[in-house]
């Protein structure tokens, strides 16, 4: 509870936005959906089970925006996710998360803030606190471009494995593409982390570059929604990574002998989804994602896929 809590100011925050500004709006959503994996696992442990399971879905959230003064825009979101996997308890997740952002446009660029901080548990217990703060300078490049750039940092605190507990510096530069009055957007952006964990063994640099296209149409007087994405990450570990240094990676596996070479991962993922909207509030979803987990720690290496349909109410 005390974790939740943290998030709480957040919310009140942004539930006040209507008191402080006529320009201010305020929503929520309500979700339900089912979805199949077909590699169990716990991707932050570096654990899969080889196992496919399938989960029913629920989530809620509320959000809102306002303007303080001219110029000066406040966000603020909270959602949580459940997933409750049938037969396999052990997966079973839910995640709390609660945003605040605030951005000011002068015109010629956008200076803005965030800061998120979601709660994760992981079979009823607790698993994972992990905050991210932002600073971003965003400029719209005609009508048709918009370009962004963030300094990060971010931090993670496990519950029941302090050794991962880390903290992360980062930078990312996203640039968005306009076409058909909006209607479809190229997105097209790059990443890179240096991670410092409590112990050596986890503390890598990452890189990565990532595409999404989207689309919008009409059909039967019905918004239909498609997109296409694409995301690949390399990792460079400071150190050798075995199992048997580190007998809790891999559970499933069995020991293996230490490496003299320094561990290092590589993570592509494809998904594509397919909205339509049923009514001005409701909309339905499928989605399917795939992910290739390569790596030299051999409990780190698997591939997945996972399927889900989704219907999401907005209020």
């Amino acid at each position: 509870m005390q974790r939740i809590a943290r998030s709480l100011p957040l919310v009140v925050l942004a539930a006040g936005l209507p008191v402080a500004s006529q320009a201010a709006s305020v929503g929520g959503h309500l979700a339900s959906g089912y979805e199949y994996d077909s590699n169990l696992n716990v991707d932050e442990l570096e654990q899969s089970s080889g196992e496919s399971g399938q989960a029913w879905v629920l989530g809620a959230g509320v959000n809102a925006e306002g303007q303080p003064v001219e110029n000066l825009t406040l966000t603020g979101s909270y959602d949580v996710t459940d997933r409750d996997y049938r037969d396999s308890e052990a997966f079973d997740r839910t995640l709390h998360l609660a945003s605040l952002d605030l951005s000011y446009d002068f015109g010629t660029v956008t200076l803005g803030a965030s800061h998120h901080y979601s709660y994760a548990t992981l079979a009823s217990d607790p698993f994972l606190d992990y905050q991210r703060s932002s600073v971003y300078l965003g400029k719209l490049v005609g009508e048709d471009v918009y370009l962004r750039a963030s300094v990060l940092s971010k931090r993670k605190d496990f519950e029941d494995d302090p050794a991962r507990d880390a903290r992360t510096r980062g930078l990312s530069l996203d640039s968005f593409f306009f076409f058909n009055r909006t209607r479809t957007v190229f997105i097209l952006g790059a990443e890179g982390d240096d991670e410092n964990a409590d112990a050596d063994a986890y503390d890598f640099r990452m890189l990565a570059v990532k595409t999404r296209l989207k689309h919008r149409f009409p059909v039967a007087g019905h918004d239909h929604e498609v997109q296409i994405g694409w995301r690949y990450e390399a990792r460079d570990y400071d150190e050798p990574v075995s199992s048997v240094e580190n007998p809790m990676t891999s559970p499933l596996l069995g020991p293996s002998d230490p490496t003299s070479e320094p561990r290092d991962d590589r993570i592509a993922t494809v998904d594509a989804s397919y909205g339509i909207g049923l009514t001005e509030w409701l909309t339905t979803e499928a989605r399917l994602e795939y992910t290739d987990y390569r790596s030299s720690l051999d409990s780190a290496q698997y591939d997945e896929t996972v399927a889900s349909l989704n219907l999401r109410a907005e209020f």
